[in-house]
């Protein structure tokens, strides 16, 4: 196809939320930090599961059993989650997805290593526990 001579319409569609499948037998909880497995389908982050690419936060909570549904998931922005321990000099550093609600600041004792944001700030959780603000931009897929 020869380049543009005049304007050509894309049909642009802001990729701030996007839509996702998620398989039966899957809980989903609002502000989960999610992946998708290897089969295309969302999953809650778990250092533990293999083959996770992460995707962003849910904007919702979704439960399946018998039958698939849908989701939406926010893939940029900052977002306060649990960390076991915070240090300021970790600020500008890398954060890892230990489970869907939890991050650290090292990949020390992750099965798999996620990186899930980079660290911006250090604030309370919604539950007033340690936490680190992440930026998920540049880290979702």
């Amino acid at each position: 196809m020869p380049a543009l001579t005049k304007a050509f319409e894309t049909y642009e569609k802001p990729g701030i939320v996007v839509s996702y499948n998620v398989g039966i037998n899957t809980s989903i909880y609002k502000g989960a930090l999610v992946g998708v497995n290897s089969s295309g389908l969302v999953v809650p982050m778990n250092h533990a599961t293999a083959s996770l690419k992460f995707i962003g936060i849910a904007n919702e909570s979704v439960i399946t059993t018998t039958e698939a549904k849908r989701i939406t998931i926010t893939k940029s922005g900052t977002f306060v989650l649990p960390s076991g321990s915070t240090v300021a000099g970790k600020l500008g550093g890398d954060a890892w997805a230990k489970s869907d609600n939890e991050v650290q600041d090292s990949s020390t004792g992750l099965t798999n290593a996620y990186i899930v944001g980079t660290i911006v700030g250090i604030e309370s959780t919604s539950t007033n526990g340690n936490g680190y603000r992440i930026r998920i931009d540049n880290h979702t897929k």
